[in-house]
């Protein structure tokens, strides 16, 4: 049984590495063509980014290599009737993959603790080097990383935003204080969210006003509000805080601070959802890639068999996409959004696994 497990990881592992790292190639060969080729960039600059580049590009090439070694190495099996010979002995296809299994749950395990340790800080270089080095912009955002409840201050008025999201342009926890010249505080407004229309005006939601007046403190409840801030979403964006520079123990805190602060945290639940779905996606490929290459009638080769892999990657990533932006505008829960796409494809590879022992 040892020699037969042996064998098995032994073939898938030497497909799974020379298709990883092609892969990596092929997608550093395009990026730099496309992107960086035309940039007057010294080599020793551009190489340094791609050092730091190369950990996210490997994280998102793992489950095609596993879904593409998969298929080789069983329609490998299958065309020179192993497969058959395993099957006389009473081993099912099951049975047969299982060593490849275990391997591929020590690569996502692994996958899982280097995108969580060495992913947020080789992200936050790359991007560095890029933008300051190889761009030239201004280094001012890369000097801490994101600020909780960030302070503003302009005339006669401070205020205070908890976080910012720029894909909408809106803020989540905002208080804002005003001030007469003698520093006495006149008002305060807390708003749940707001929303940036144009020319520094900003639409508040869910607003709690305060009025000072006389030593008196009189409340409103109002629906919305509109206010005048000097900063912009670009001047805001600095301040956002980014799931990519973050390890999983820090965004579920930050997720923890702003269920703590009555805010939404649909965005970064599905992030953190989905750093431990993305690592098992490459066992979701194992599972789907099984039918397709030990059906009997196929002789297409390598070449088709590549083909049919990359067709489910991009079918897989289009579902897992659209689960994702669901989730983060917050239409379905953040567990689904992040692990839909696998469980989705692990019940039709069940599925067609089991006709196909028919």
């Amino acid at each position: 049984m040892w020699i037969f497990s042996r064998y098995i990881i032994t073939e898938f592992l030497k497909r799974f590495f020379l298709v990883f790292f092609i892969l990596i190639l092929l997608f550093v060969g395009i990026d730099l063509l496309s992107r960086v080729w035309n940039l007057d960039a010294p080599f020793s600059l551009i190489s340094l980014y791609y050092m730091f580049k190369i950990p996210s590009i490997a994280i998102q090439m793992m489950p095609v290599s596993v879904l593409i070694a998969t298929l080789m190495l069983f329609s490998y099996l299958s065309k020179h009737n192993e497969l058959v010979a395993l099957y006389c002995s009473g081993r099912s296809l099951i049975r047969v993959a299982s060593p490849m299994f275990l391997a591929v749950v020590l690569i996502s395990i692994s996958s899982f603790y280097f995108s969580d340790y060495i992913l947020p800080i080789s992200n936050f270089q790359a991007q560095k080097i890029w933008m300051v080095d190889i761009l030239h912009k201004d280094d001012s955002f890369y000097a801490k990383l994101h600020q909780d409840k960030v302070w503003f201050r302009d005339k006669g008025v401070i205020y205070n935003i908890y976080s910012y999201d720029s894909s909408n342009k809106s803020i989540s926890g905002m208080n804002v204080y005003h001030f007469n010249d003698e520093f006495d505080m006149t008002d305060h407004i807390y708003a749940k969210q707001a929303f940036y229309r144009k020319k520094g005006n900003w639409l508040l939601l869910d607003v709690k006003e305060t009025v000072f007046t006389s030593g008196h403190a009189v409340v409103k409840i109002l629906p919305e509000k509109n206010v005048y801030l000097r900063e912009k979403p670009e001047d805001l964006k600095k301040i956002e805080a980014n799931s990519d520079y973050l390890n999983t123990s820090k965004l579920r805190k930050y997720v923890k601070d702003l269920q703590n602060a009555g805010l939404s945290p649909s965005k970064y639940k599905v992030e953190l959802n989905k750093r431990y779905s993305m690592s098992f996606a490459g066992l979701v490929m194992c599972f789907i890639g099984l039918p397709f290459a030990v059906r009997q009638h196929r002789r297409g080769g390598v070449g088709l068999n590549i083909g049919i892999g990359f067709m489910l990657v991009f079918v897989y990533w289009i579902l897992f996409s659209v689960l994702l932006s669901m989730g983060i505008s917050g239409r379905i829960e953040a567990h689904l959004s992040a692990w839909g796409a696998n469980l989705l494809f692990l019940v039709a590879s069940l599925i067609l696994i089991k006709k196909g022992r028919k």
